[in-house]
């Protein structure tokens, strides 16, 4: 029998898009269903993991840790991506301008 679990995270502290990022990471050691579920007014994200091969439960719990681990890294990333927007995308902009793609007055260049 494979093994398998269901684990939640607070919608408040993790966006399904970091536990999404997350558990593709751990694609090759099991299959994941990922749902929103709102609960006495509040929302988590439930998690149900299954082992792809037979595996005992102290790799499942190695897995269910790693899996919390990297929920917490996505998150982290996905704050600091926000965080940095403006100054990337204005070191983009400035990169761009260098370029010659657009004209000074915004006009594409003249070929």
């Amino acid at each position: 029998m494979t093994e398998s679990r269901v684990i939640e995270f607070d919608a408040s502290a993790y966006s399904l898009l970091a536990i999404q990022k997350a558990c593709h990471r751990f694609t090759n050691k099991a299959s994941f269903e990922v749902s929103p579920v709102v609960r006495d007014g509040a929302s988590f994200v439930r998690v149900s993991l299954s082992l792809l091969a037979e595996k005992n439960e102290s790799e499942l719990t190695l897995l269910v840790q790693q899996l919390n681990n990297e929920v917490l890294d996505q998150q982290l990333r996905e704050q600091v991506r926000e965080q940095t927007a403006p100054v990337r995308n204005l070191i983009l902009a400035y990169a761009f301008s260098r370029t010659g793609l657009i004209a000074p007055d915004g006009a594409p260049p003249a070929a």
